[in-house]
Formats: C-alpha cells, sequence, structure tokens
C-alpha cells in the first residue's frame, strides 16, 4: 500500500480553503453533516514510553527532564519523510497527537519512572530542586525514503547533563538509530517511528543515570 506525500511549500488552494470552511461551520451546527466531497480528518499517531531496560545502576539523586529543542521543519504535527537529502516532504492525511519535542518530554519522564532505577524524576514544571538537569534536542526525526524499498526511519538525540545548581555540564552524548519499516503503509512507518524512538531514548536513560552517578561519585 503506498503513502500519499505532499510537500512542504505546496500553496492552500481554493478547495482547501472552502473545505476548512466547511469543517468549521460543522464544528458550529449541532446536528451537521460532512460535506459532498469533503476529505476525512487526518489520521493521529503517537509515540509510546519505554517500560524494559537492561540493568541499570540505582539512584537516589533528582533529575529534571527540560523541554527538549528540536528543529522547526521536525517539530510539526506533519509527519516529515525525506526523498532527497536537502528536501523535507510531509505525508499527506496523517499527523502526530502534538508536535515532536512535547511529545518526547513525557515520554522520557515517564520512561526514566518505568526503569525503576530513579524515583525523583518530572519535567521542567517541577516543584522540587533537582540535582540534574538533562537538555535534550531531537536533531532527527524523519522517515528516509528508498527506491523500491519501505522507508527507513531516523530518530536522534543530542543531550548535555548539567549538575546543579553550579551548573556543570558533567556528559554531552548524541545517540541516533535508524530503523526500516516493515512496509510502506503509514501503520508500519510510524511503527518504525516508535521503535527507532524507544531504542534511542531506551539508550538516553541508561547514560543519563551512569553519567549522573559517576558525576557524584568521581
Amino acid at each position: 500500500m503506498r503513502t500519499s506525500i505532499e510537500s512542504a511549500d505546496v500553496p492552500t488552494s481554493r478547495r482547501d480553503v472552502l473545505l476548512r470552511a466547511g469543517l468549521a461551520f460543522g464544528m458550529l451546527a449541532t446536528s451537521a453533516c460532512q460535506l459532498p466531497g469533503s476529505r476525512p480528518p487526518p489520521r493521529e499517531f503517537r509515540v509510546t514510553a519505554k517500560t524494559t531496560f537492561e540493568a541499570l545502576p540505582r539512584v537516589d539523586w533528582s533529575l529534571v527532564v527540560a523541554r527538549p529543542e528540536a528543529s522547526p521543519a521536525i517539530d510539526t504535527t506533519r509527519i516529515a519523510v525525506v526523498r532527497t537529502g536537502l528536501e523535507i516532504e510531509y505525508y499527506a492525511d496523517a499527523r502526530w497527537v502534538d508536535r515532536p519535542a512535547a511529545m518526547l518530554q513525557p515520554m522520557l519522564v515517564q520512561s526514566f519512572r518505568n526503569s525503576g532505577a530513579i524515583t525523583v524524576v518530572g519535567d521542567d514544571r517541577a516543584t522540587f530542586r533537582p540535582d540534574f538537569v538533562l537538555n535534550t534536542d531531537l536533531v532527527a526525526f524523519q522517515a528516509q525514503q528508498r527506491e523500491a524499498q519501505p522507508p527507513a526511519v531516523r530518530v536522534a538525540i543530542a543531550a548535555s547533563m548539567i549538575q546543579m545548581p553550579r551548573r556543570n555540564v558533567v556528559g554531552a552524548t548524541e545517540i541516533g538509530r535508524t530503523v526500516e519499516a516493515t512496509a510502506g503503509d503509514l501503520i508500519a512507518i510510524t511503527a518504525a517511528f516508535d521503535d527507532a524512538l524507544g531504542k534511542v531514548v531506551k539508550r538516553l536513560v541508561e547514560w543519563t543515570l551512569t553519567t549522573g552517578q559517576q558525576a557524584l561519585t568521581s
């Protein structure tokens, strides 16, 4: 099954303007019918937290996961696909439930909690004073189109570990994984996104706990 791809620079057509106007009217009506010829809403996809880990050091310090940074080209609810090294397009009729950076932060926090190796962890709205802050930058989050094959999904995160309160950088890394989709349809492609991101997050959790523990014992 082939998925539809649209360019990032395609101008809005008169039909799309009319479609959005029709959908807005339908949302206001209490019993509106779908307009003839209108398209169904985009399919929405999400990513999931990691639940299984190898042996991890148990730590008694606290961690805040700062809001991740990301390039605007990939930090969008549209699902990015690269056909060439310079051009980013997006799958039509599909989107993430939230921007990738916004999805990543709670996913990281929950993954740390699921590890069972750290008790006190939260996002940057936490009320406790952390011993460490984890800064992250989502540097890759896109499918890569390949000739006569399903896409390969690339996910990469750059991270730095900050020891508080002096804000000393005690470690920095970049972790990336590429996962080939099992098919060319959106279900398989978004599953590859989830798999690749999960592998990166698993390694990031391990690196963070080890780096923090080494900083305190060195």
